[in-house]
Formats: C-alpha cells, structure tokens, sequence
C-alpha cells in the first residue's frame, strides 16, 4: 500500500512551519538565564531546542489540515449468495425440509473456504438472514422480487453465483423466468418437494374488487381446478355475509379440469361484507386446505370526489388524476380556470397557485367551507400572496431563482407508514423545481420530505402535512411531479410506489375534520397477511385543542368474536398502536378514553385479507428450476445430491476473486499516535529540563 500526505496550502508554508519552530525554540533557549543551569550537560543544550522546535514545528504544521491518502489494492472473494424458499409450501411438501438448515451449514463451510457466502430467505420479501432464522411461515412465494433482490444487494461487488434452494412454486409477483433471461451470473437451483401429482379439488383464485358501492353489483369470478378426479359431482357453495348466494352443481370430465365460473353479488350492507366459496372435499385428496376460499369487499355509501384546479395545462395534471383514480375511493376531476367552490369536494389539489388575489379568495372560499387543500407551489407561486392566507404555514421568500430540490424522506414523520420498497425508490426520483425561500409555522413531523440540493440535506420541507386548525393542509413545494411517475416506471417497471406515495397524501388529507374529540383509525382499510396493521389515533379538549401523554385503550375482536386489548403509545398528540401477525379477517375495534373527566368512545373495522396462497398448489415444479439454471449457465440437482453440487462450484475455475484498487483519505489530526507523539515530545522536555536543574 502506497501513502503520502497533501495539504490544502502551498508546500512553501511546511518551511514557515520550520521556522516558526527555530524561532520559538531558539527565543526560549538561545542564550536564556537556563544555559548557565545546563552548562555542565552539553547535550542537554542540543536536545531541549531540539525537541521544542519538534513540537513547535509539528503543532504549526497540523494547523494547515494535512490529509493522509492511502492508495493500495484489496482482493474480493468472489461471493455466493444462497437463496432460500422460506415460505409454508417447504415443509408441506417434503420431510427433507426439516434437514435444509443442517445441509445447508455443510455447504455453507465447504464454498467458504474459497468464497465469501451470504444466505437470503425469501417468501413475500426478501432478506438477509442466518439458517437459525429459517421458520417455513411465509405466507406466499415471491421468488421474482426474490431474485431482484439480490441483483440490487450485489451491485459492483464480486458476485460470482445463486444457490436457488425451492420447490419452484410461485404465487406472487411475475414469472422469474423474465427477469432469468437478462440475470448476469449463472443461478444454480436446488429442487425440494414432490414433483407428484395428487388428486385434488381446489378454488385456484377469485378475481374480484376490493371496493363496491351500496345498492350496485359486484361481479367477482371463481377459478376451479382439479386432477384426477376424472367422473365426479362437485357441489359449490357461494355465502355472503353467512347466507347462501349461490349453489352449484359441477361435474369433473376430465383427469385435468378447469373452469371460471362467474358469480354476481348485491352491496346491501355497509362495510366489509365478507364472501366465502365452498367446495366439496373428497376423501383421496393430498390437500384439503385449497377447498374453500374467503374474501372481502369492503361497501362504501359513494366515492370521494377530489378537484384538481389549474388555471393552465400543466403534465402534473394528468399525473394526479391517473394515480388518485386508481384508487376506487377516490373520483379526481381536473378544472382549468373555471372553479366551482363547493363542499361536496372532499379535497382540493391547487396546481401553480397564488399568483393572485383572486386565486387567495378562491382558496379562503374553500378553506370556510371545511375543503382540505393540496398546494403545488409551481413557477408563478407567490410568497406574499400565500403568506395572507389563514393557514398556519408562511413562506418567506429568499430570492426569485428556483432549486432542483431532491425528496429526502423525513424519518420523524407521523402521520402514515411508507414501506421500504417505496423509500428505497423515492431516492432515486429526480427533483422538483421549488421557489428559493423558507416555509415556517409548521411541525417537524408534519413533514413528509425535506430538501436536498444536490448532495447537500436541507431542513427546508419538500413536502408537509398539517392538520392544525379545522381544515387539513398539504404543501408540495415544487412542481414536475409528472417526472417521479416516468422514473418510477423506469426502476421497477410498474408505478406501484408512486400511486401508492400520492394514494396515502390523499387519504390523509382527504379526512374532514367532524369535531370528534376522539377518533381512531386504521391507516388502511385492508391488509395483507404478515403486513403491518397501524392504527392511528387524535385526542382533543373541549377547546379542539390536541391532546398528547393521555392513554387511548382499545379492544380489537377477531372474526371468531375473541377480544384483545392494547393501549395506544403517544408520540406528540399523534397516538399510533402497531398490530403484526394477524391472521386473515374482519377486525371491529373499540377505542375510550377520558379527558376532563368525560368518557369518550369511538370504533371502526379494518380487514386483513390472505388466502393460504402457499397451501393452493403443492407439487414442485422442478421444470421452472431447470429453466432458470439453463437460461443463466447454471445447474440443477435435487436436494439429494446438494453435496455434489457445493463440490462443483468449489472445482468451478470460472468463480475468481477480483483486485481493486482501494483510496482513503484521512485527516492527520485525527490520528491518536499524533497526540501521544507530541504528548510524549512535552513530557520528555519537562523531565530533561528538571533533571537538568531547570524550571
């Protein structure tokens, strides 16, 4: 390894260092009342200038902040990532299962001893995780996103290969053959479970909306499967709400049978209304489980309408209303220049406003009439024009230039949840265009997004919601959102993490305040298995004034009618209880609490939908583990002879380590040695001077 050491002044100041410590030591030493003391001592006359003029000369020349840069190289292993199906359909299908972790130490130690080996579980998600962790409880198998995973942790490193350790069967996500096709190491997969085909009667899936509306129809459509049941009667039962929708009558013709059966329902009830389809069991099926199937569809009394009012076209436009509409609750009609200001609206998004009075009163308008409000301050966007509003939020303009400000994601935000997925993507969105000047009157965490300029962090908000006051207040404090939806598209091929960013700025500020003094509500109307469930929760005075330190207890009951209780943690006035691990239903809550010696109540529902995906479908299919292997130069084995496998990659001459070069750069000053060094030069300049006889 190679060093030198640079400073950020001309070389000619180390000789002024130099001479700043032939004078120091020569006006304390030359000719001093001291040299008579060390006359006998000759050497002491030459050492005690010499180490002054050491330390003299060393403290000056660290004040011109030397920086020592090493320049070396660094062998990497090649690495191994080992990725293993985590998920219910393993230990279903083979008794090996419960052999995988100790196969898998084997071949771990075997390949470590040349490569660096990580193991990956994966069954909804994917992640890092060591064999002890594997639990076989994954509730889908999402081998695609899996694979991608592992694409992104490994990017400019040595990967050298995948041990695919799965029974090939997944039900979520897209067919991972796609992504096999452009994957740049070779995917080594390792068959588990039964490949046999048994004789089974399943629902293999319902298409269906997750929304209706009170008194329409909702259609949903019922996939049936079955092998080797060739010659027998099926009855299919379909209830909603417990009572009997439908009844069928179905004969099984051949050894593979498949049929979509089209069934409509009425929305007559308000809230979940909950849909089961049964079917009968014979007693030579392998898996049971697969012969029912139940899901919900959440009844509404009408969608919510949002306004999107421009006084010009702009591409944001579009943007929003593409992603508010795709979500069923929400209808969002664009207004370019003629506005009718009503409390119908249950949120208005104002695109490029104030840049007049007129645009103030039209927002005054709707803020008196309880209408949430979106800002997107664009290029027009007046300061002073805005600051005259009744919101709490000011603006105090700096200059009339814009930034290209970046969205960093505020870790102290409250008010929703965004999943990992979605953060990880909004990182690498390109910046809006925000006016140059300060936003005050608002809280740390009601902002969503802070500023950053480049690669500088700003506490500046990019985006914020407030919900002071009576009306519910959104801020964006740039324009070019249009971009954000491309860019996603671009990263993961869908536009997934953006609608689902504006979706919850939506419904967060979608919310009409009602005055209630205390109210509770799930961030979601529906969940999904293993998902997080958060329940949020406001408490007020008398006054409306929010209250925080209070306890909010709640009683959640399961479908079954089992009761349990949990009390709210308060973070501010913002209470939030988070709920894991539940299993598939329709949860009631009841919130209480008491303030000022008055008992306050409110309740609400949310669902948790999740079909055992992993007990639909058992056989293996080991053809789609060979196809991975052969589209990437990989190889397949059973989980049998994975001995061998471990083996041929430990004899494979292709898997090499790579050198590359490696430059540090550290401050001198911060060396310790350093402080030791002059210490040291101190320490012994004092104990000579006092030996000597000096003072």
């Amino acid at each position: 390894m190679n060093w030198n050491i640079s400073i950020s002044y001309p070389w000619g100041f180390v000789v002024f260092c130099l001479v700043v410590g032939v004078v120091y030591a020569g006006v304390l030493y030359y000719k001093s009342k001291n040299s008579d003391r060390f006359a006998e001592y000759k050497w002491v006359q030459i050492v005690l200038p010499v180490l002054r003029f050491s330390l003299a000369s060393l403290l000056a020349f660290l004040l011109l902040g030397p920086v020592l840069r090493y320049a070396g190289f660094e062998t990497q292993k090649p690495i191994i990532a080992i990725l293993v199906d985590d998920s219910k359909s393993i230990v279903q299908n083979d008794s090996a299962a419960e052999q995988i972790p100790a196969s898998l130490r084997v071949l771990q130690t075997e390949l470590g001893q040349k490569y660096e080996v990580n193991t990956i579980s994966y069954s909804d998600v994917a992640r890092f995780a060591p064999l002890d962790k594997l639990s076989y409880t994954g509730s889908e198998s999402n081998l695609n996103q899996a694979l991608r995973y592992v694409n992104e942790q490994y990017v400019n490193q040595n990967l050298g290969g995948v041990v695919l350790l799965g029974d090939g069967i997944y039900n979520a996500g897209s067919n991972p053959s796609f992504i096999a096709d452009n994957y740049k190491v070779p995917i080594y997969t390792v068959g588990i479970g039964d490949t046999m085909v048994y004789a089974d009667l399943s629902v293999n899936n319902v298409s269906h909306n997750s929304l209706a509306y009170l008194g329409n129809a909702f259609p949903f459509r019922i996939e049936l499967k079955a092998n080797k049941l060739q010659g027998n009667q099926v009855n299919m039962q379909v209830l909603l709400n417990g009572n009997m929708l439908t009844q069928k009558s179905i004969s099984i013709s051949k050894e593979s049978y498949y049929q979509e059966i089209d069934v409509v329902a009425k929305a007559g009830k308000i809230g979940q209304n909950k849909v089961e389809i049964r079917l009968t069991t014979f007693d030579n099926e392998n898996n049971k489980a697969n012969n029912a199937y139940t899901f919900y569809v959440d009844v509404i009394d009408g969608k919510k309408k949002v306004g999107i009012w421009a006084a010009s076209p702009h591409p944001d436009l579009g943007m929003l209303r593409t992603t508010i509409n795709t979500n069923e609750n929400y209808e969002a009609i664009i207004s370019l220049g003629s506005y009718e200001v009503s409390n119908e609206f249950d949120l208005v998004v104002l695109h490029n406003w104030f840049t007049s009075q007129a645009e103030l009163v039209l927002y005054e308008k709707l803020r008196s009439s309880g209408v949430p409000v979106l800002l997107i301050a664009g290029d027009g966007f007046n300061g002073r024009i805005f600051s005259a509003g009744s919101q709490d939020i000011k603006y105090i303009a700096r200059g009339r230039g814009t930034n290209a400000a970046l969205p960093l994601v505020n870790g102290n935000f409250e008010y929703f949840d965004l999943a990992s997925d979605v953060t990880s993507s909004i990182k690498k969105w390109p910046p809006l265009r925000a006016s140059f000047g300060k936003y005050t009157g608002y809280q740390s965490s009601d902002v969503l997004f802070y500023q950053q300029i480049g690669a500088v962090p700003t506490q500046e908000p990019l985006a914020l919601l407030s919900s002071g006051g009576k009306v519910r207040f959104g801020l964006l404090a740039g324009s070019g959102l249009w971009q954000w939806r491309l860019a996603e598209f671009e990263q993961n091929e869908s536009h997934e993490n953006v609608n689902d960013l504006i979706s919850k700025m939506v419904q967060y500020l979608a919310v009409k305040e009602d005055k209630k003094l205390l109210n509770v509500y799930p961030s979601a109307k529906q969940y999904g298995v293993g998902e997080r469930v958060t329940v949020l929760g406001e408490l007020y005075n008398q006054s409306l004034e929010a209250l925080g330190g209070q306890e909010i207890n709640v009683s959640l009951k399961d479908a079954a009618g089992k009761v349990y209780k949990h009390t709210m943690t308060a973070t501010g006035s913002q209470y939030r209880l988070v709920l894991q691990n539940l299993a598939a239903g329709a949860y009631q809550y009841t919130a209480n609490a008491t303030v000022g010696g008055v008992k306050l109540k409110d309740n609400g529902y949310f669902t948790v939908l999740g079909q055992q995906k992993e007990l639909v479908n058992l056989t293996a299919d080991f053809k789609l583990l060979r196809g991975l292997s052969k589209t990437t130069g990989g190889k397949f084995v059973p989980f049998s002879e994975m001995a061998k496998l471990g083996k041929d990659l430990i004899e494979n001459k292709a898997l090499k380590s790579v050198i590359t070069e490696e430059n540090k750069l550290e401050d001198l000053i911060k060396m310790k040695w350093l402080f030791w060094l002059l210490f040291g030069l101190l320490g012994l300049e004092w104990f000579v001077r006092k030996w000597a006889g000096g003072y």
